[in-house]
């Protein structure tokens, strides 16, 4: 599947709009159609170097959209659901996610840094070359593909601006 995402190939420069490539769904994976994505301060400090992540990169974290597929282990959420996506994926079974702090979860600290999905892979690629994904999500885009965990199912009335800014627990 092809489509458009916004892409920051080097601190300090312009994001350049530009067709990737998404690999095919995993069993876990969800794909969103992105319908509102907030511009966060983090995606900010990568933009201007002050953060530092692997690069190309498609930025983008806090973000809202419509399931478009799941993957065949996938359950729930259900294609057509509106979902808000969470940026902290969690393995449930380190130290920390059975202590009931999934923000420490060793896997999410471990592979975050690494601008990578959850399950260590890119989602998607440029000219045949892997793309890093902003904090599991990568939501400057049209779509994205996040792990079933991360795809928050949010009542139809909430507008879509309103539940991109919105961090699920």
């Amino acid at each position: 599947m092809k489509f458009r995402a916004a892409v920051l190939h080097r601190p300090g420069t312009p994001i350049a709009i530009e067709e990737v490539v998404a690999a095919p769904l995993k069993p876990g994976d969800v794909l969103v159609r992105l319908r509102a994505a907030s511009l966060c301060h983090t995606d900010l400090e990568v933009i201007e170097g002050q953060l530092r992540y692997p690069m190309p990169i498609v930025l983008g974290h806090e973000a809202a959209g419509v399931v478009e597929r799941v993957g065949s282990a996938v359950g729930h959420p259900r294609p057509g659901d509106p979902v808000v996506l969470s940026w902290n994926p969690h393995c449930g079974r380190c130290f920390y996610c059975e202590r009931d702090q999934p923000i420490l979860c060793e896997t999410y600290l471990e592979l975050g840094p690494k601008a990578v999905q959850f399950d260590g892979a890119a989602k998607l690629s440029l000219g045949g070359m892997p793309l890093h994904h902003m904090m599991y999500i990568a939501s400057f885009a049209e779509y994205c593909i996040v792990p079933a965990q991360s795809a928050v199912v949010v009542p139809k009335e909430i507008p879509f601006e309103a539940s991109a800014t919105l961090v699920p627990g």
